[in-house]
């Protein structure tokens, strides 16, 4: 299992903590967070067909940051990674980091050019 507390960031650090755990599922939150802004990680594993044991193995990290607007509505920022993998030996830990950093690139490297255009809509 992960750590209780996850430090999660480089120039912004959040620290999550656990709040509950149970069926291959573990949901963390930021204890700093305001109350009426939270910060959620969610991490769960399961089966991309549960039907079917031979079905790729489902990893899903999620993060919410809720926030309220100056109309005191409440908007949430929503970013997930599902990473569908197969039982087989077939990748090795460098494909997955290979394909990580790609992500990585795209969303958060070349000064957030990727990001932007993605951001944008542009297809």
């Amino acid at each position: 299992m992960f750590a209780t507390d996850l430090a999660i960031g480089n120039s912004v650090v959040t620290t999550y903590s656990l709040t509950s755990i149970a069926d291959g599922k573990s949901i963390r939150r930021d204890a700093t967070a305001p109350l009426g802004a939270p910060r959620t990680l969610t991490i769960s594993h399961g089966k991309k067909n549960p039907k079917d044991p031979k079905s790729p193995d489902r990893h899903l990290v999620r993060i919410d940051w809720d926030r309220s607007t100056a109309a005191g509505l409440i908007e949430t920022l929503s970013a997930y990674l599902v990473v569908e993998s197969p039982e087989s030996t077939t990748f090795v830990d460098a494909d997955y980091v290979a394909v990580f950093q790609q992500l990585d690139a795209i969303m958060v490297g070349g000064g957030g050019a990727l990001r932007a255009k993605l951001l944008n809509n542009e297809p």
